[in-house]
């Protein structure tokens, strides 16, 4: 299960704006072990700094990707 979606993530306060993202779509991807502890470690550094929500910083994470390959 993933570290910002699922119930954990609910009992845990981590999608306390869950209503706000009613339009949202799961993305699954299969990654190094080293990549996905980066990813984790830059979307928690992310929110810490702008006080955004995890679905934010996955929604710029990903927006930043698609505009940087031209997508």
């Amino acid at each position: 299960m993933s570290f910002f979606f699922g119930e954990p993530a609910r009992q845990n306060g981590l999608l306390k704006d869950a209503e706000e993202y009613s339009d949202i779509e799961e993305l699954v991807i299969q990654v190094r072990p080293d990549l996905y502890r980066a990813f984790r470690r830059c979307v928690w550094m992310t929110i810490h700094e702008t006080g955004m929500s995890p679905v934010e910083v996955h929604n710029m994470l990903i927006q930043e990707l698609l505009k940087a390959r031209g997508c």
